[in-house]
């Protein structure tokens, strides 16, 4: 199969771009970075860590820069951050130097995955605090719809099912073929 140079997987927080991006890479032989890692070592500071002290703006703008740094190199699997597409700049980008693959779920199944793991994720945080419960799920909602019309643009917009990992990879390969078979 002859598949793109770089593949970009875009999604709201907890839509498995982490989980699954691995994995697609193994399978293609290709190298995989997970873009919030990367800015998190370059940094030396966790994602959280940089909202708080300098805010989303600040995060942004390290958002963009280390996109197009690791954008240099081919064969690479990328997992963008859930806000990352919602700048016009790295949409255009991302779209023009590989694939980009929309992972879709839906806002219920991401707050039953996120329930827990609320408090490392600024963007679900009110006052300081993570959100639960029915708050969660609001804020989920909401900025699910916020960024849909941003995610919808990929060049692959997939489904991502409850089941096994290893069957959600395999749709992803398979809507890679078929992609290229336009």
């Amino acid at each position: 199969m002859t598949v793109p140079t770089r593949i970009y997987l875009t999604g709201f927080m907890g839509s498995g771009k982490s989980t699954l991006g691995p994995r697609i890479a193994d399978r293609l032989g290709y190298d995989f970075v997970d873009l919030d890692r990367h800015i998190e070592q370059a940094v030396g500071d966790t994602v959280q860590e940089i909202f708080a002290n300098q805010g989303e703006e600040a995060f942004r703008r390290l958002e963009a820069e280390h996109l197009r740094a690791v954008s240099h190199a081919d064969r690479m699997v990328i997992a963008l951050g859930g806000g990352a597409v919602t700048r016009e700049d790295n949409l255009r980008f991302a779209k023009k130097q590989g694939r980009l693959i929309y992972l879709r779920m839906t806002p219920r199944r991401l707050a039953d995955r996120l329930e827990k793991r609320a408090a490392s994720r600024p963007m679900l945080h009110e006052k300081g605090r993570p959100l639960s419960g029915d708050a969660l799920r609001k804020r989920i909602a909401s900025l699910l719809a916020e960024r849909e019309v941003f995610y919808e643009q990929a060049h692959i917009v997939m489904d991502v099912g409850p089941g096994p990992v290893d069957s959600n990879v395999s749709k992803v390969m398979e809507a890679l073929e078929r992609e290229r078979g336009k």
